[in-house]
């Protein structure tokens, strides 16, 4: 599929989600907002996330020039101190204020850290790549209280890069993190550096609606540069906004300046307990609301989201969604970017790793952790939790799972996917039968050791390594 998930028989998964519930919940997030790969959704194509990717970029344009992609660019910006009249004659300039200044800067920088895109302020008589003004009259003199702010694409005209607000409107004077007047902000700055809306709408021209999509992810789930409620792709953002690019926003400013690889290169945290040094990846508290799209170049990285309460479902494969702190779709991973670990909150929660080593750690409530490959160190911390197997690359001999919190009799392992075209059966000893599962416990370590043989040969193709010593009768689902 399009979001690179890792390598699993989904259609082995499918047949068994009707028999465990721990399945069911682990397929429908491995699913959660597919795309493309020539899918009708809401009676609309869906686009890929490279065809996203090209439709919001679809003039080709860059402060580069025409039909340049993937080449950085070195970009001025300023704040308009005086102007007789926009491009489009509205009037009644007012300059920036501090809250603006400073929430442009923040958006600016979000655009920064995920492409290959330098921003210096500039004052005075300098002309710049990007300004800034506001305006309080339209055209014909009258305060103006029906648009919001406009912008132009890149190019070599004198309006080209300004972008223009409304001062009338509240909350495009006073802006601030995950409210319209910072999307606004970040959204007009895009069309700034050559993003255009992902159909072809604009404010003011018409009635448009979700109606008149060229393709069903054009919301604001995806694209910061879309004018639709997440809640006609599923999302629900509970009256809060991105600040920031959202997953096909990346996908296109990188089309077009190529992607930033020094951006968060260490061990970095999203969500509480952050280091990120940006206010739309931080939680701060259980009613802080997050929305964002996740660029990372490197490092090994978590996302924490144990101050929620709510039931949270978290899926680290590039390209998916999230659900988190009671919001719907409302995190996603960029292509490209790793995500190694996560930390779910108080309620019952649903995670999926990657196929790198992952690190999950469920929390409080009875939760369902699926590692997927790589060697994984699984936590199901207080509450009945279920840890999820698909297939024997999930933990290999070589390269085990460990399940560092197992509690006998009250968790469960579930490797009902592997009853596919398999009887399993415990046995103590492997006799060359396919289906047959061994599990011991070696007292001095106090680890038990979780075994299967699929092949039809006496040598086990899959390990778990358990801390603790785990009930043949009691601890499985098969």
């Amino acid at each position: 599929m399009e979001r690179n998930l890792s390598s699993r028989d989904d259609d082995a998964l499918h047949s068994l989600s009707a028999s465990s519930s721990s399945y069911d919940a682990i397929y429908n997030l491995l699913h959660y907002h597919e795309r493309g790969n020539g899918l009708t959704i809401n009676g609309k194509p869906s686009y890929s996330l490279e065809e996203a990717g090209a439709q919001i970029t679809r003039d080709n344009v860059s402060w580069n020039g025409a039909n340049v992609f993937g080449k950085s660019a070195n970009l001025t910006f300023k704040f308009l101190q005086s102007a007789r009249a926009t491009p489009d004659g509205d009037t009644g300039f007012v300059k920036f204020n501090a809250a603006q200044i400073s929430q442009a800067k923040l958006a600016l920088q979000s655009w920064a850290d995920v492409a290959n895109i330098t921003f210096t302020e500039v004052t005075g008589n300098q002309s710049a790549n990007v300004t800034f003004g506001n305006y309080t009259r339209d055209s014909s003199g009258r305060l103006d209280y029906g648009s919001q702010a406009y912008a132009y694409l890149p190019g070599s005209g004198s309006a080209s890069g300004s972008t223009w607000y409304n001062y009338n409107v509240d909350n495009i004077r006073s802006p601030d993190t995950m409210e319209y007047g910072r999307q606004t902000l970040t959204h007009e700055i895009g069309h700034a550096l050559g993003l255009n809306h992902p159909g072809d709408y604009n404010a003011g021209v018409g009635n448009p609606s979700y109606s008149d999509v060229t393709y069903a992810e054009d919301t604001r789930q995806f694209s910061i540069m879309s004018y639709w409620s997440e809640k006609n792709t599923g999302g629900d953002f509970k009256g809060h906004y991105a600040a920031g690019p959202m997953l096909d926003d990346i996908e296109a400013i990188q089309r077009l300046y190529g992607a930033n690889m020094s951006t968060r290169t260490g061990d970095t945290i999203y969500g509480f307990h952050s280091n990120t040094d940006r206010d739309f990846y931080t939680a701060t508290s259980s009613s802080k609301a997050l929305i964002f799209s996740v660029w990372d170049a490197g490092g090994n990285d978590t996302f924490d989201f144990s101050g929620y309460s709510n039931n949270q479902r978290i899926n680290l494969n590039e390209g998916a969604f999230s659900d988190v702190g009671g919001l719907k779709g409302n995190i996603s991973i960029a292509h490209g970017v790793t995500i190694e670990n996560a930390i779910g909150g108080s309620g019952n929660d649903v995670l999926i790793g990657n196929d790198a080593n992952n690190t999950l750690q469920g929390g409080a409530g009875d939760d369902i952790l699926y590692g997927g490959g790589g060697a994984d160190r699984l936590y199901g911390g207080s509450g009945k939790d279920t840890f999820v197997y698909t297939e024997v690359s999930d933990s290999s001999v070589n390269a085990p799972d460990w399940i560092l919190d197992f509690q006998t009799g009250v968790d469960k392992i579930d490797l009902s996917a592997f009853n596919t075209g398999h009887n399993l059966h415990f046995v103590n000893q492997f006799s060359g039968s396919g289906g047959e599962v061994m599990l011991n416990w070696d007292a001095s370590s106090n680890v038990s050791n979780l075994y299967l043989n699929l092949d039809n040969n006496t040598s086990a193709e899959f390990l778990v390594k358990i801390v603790g010593q785990v009930s043949q009768t009691a601890d499985f689902v098969v």
